[in-house]
């Protein structure tokens, strides 16, 4: 009898192991077929998150040559490309801007994100009303500063 429950426990382990691995080779199939759409940017250029975003720019690997900043961003419209925008970064020193560079940025209004490819890694933002939260990434993807930014007024 104790041989006969080992062998059914068995059996039942074996068939919940083979169920569980033809759902996951179901799913990748499907994903492999049905691959993600791509960001759409912006068609409607009045969706965009145009205008000033202060706010704050903290350094998450702290032990590097990285400061903890106040920010400015100022994000205009490209007249040439639609749902594509500019962002200039500024970093507030001794309470004036100071330029860290400027950028060409995608924006995705259905998913209210902000992109911005950068030459040493990348600038991903969600906006929500008033608001802009998000990271910026070396381009091994490590996590270097976290943003928060308020609209100006």
């Amino acid at each position: 009898m104790e041989q006969f429950v080992r062998t059914s426990t068995h059996v039942v382990r074996s068939a919940a192991l083979l169920v569980v691995t033809v759902m996951a080779l179901s799913l990748s199939g499907i994903a492999q077929t049905n691959p993600a759409p791509a960001a759409k940017p912006a068609n409607n250029n009045d969706a965009l998150p145009l205008g000033d975003w202060r706010g704050d720019s903290i350094c998450v690997v702290r032990e590097s040559a990285c400061h903890d900043e106040k920010a400015l961003y100022h994000v205009k419209r490209l007249p040439d490309k639609p749902g594509w925008v500019s962002l200039q970064a500024d970093k507030i020193v001794d309470g004036k801007p100071e330029m860290m560079g400027t950028s060409d940025c995608s924006y995705d209004a259905e998913k209210h994100i902000l992109n911005c490819e950068l030459g040493r890694g990348s600038i991903r933002l969600t906006v929500a009303g008033d608001k802009m939260e998000g990271a910026m990434l070396l381009t091994d993807k490590t996590l270097w500063r976290n943003i928060s930014l308020k609209k100006d007024k």
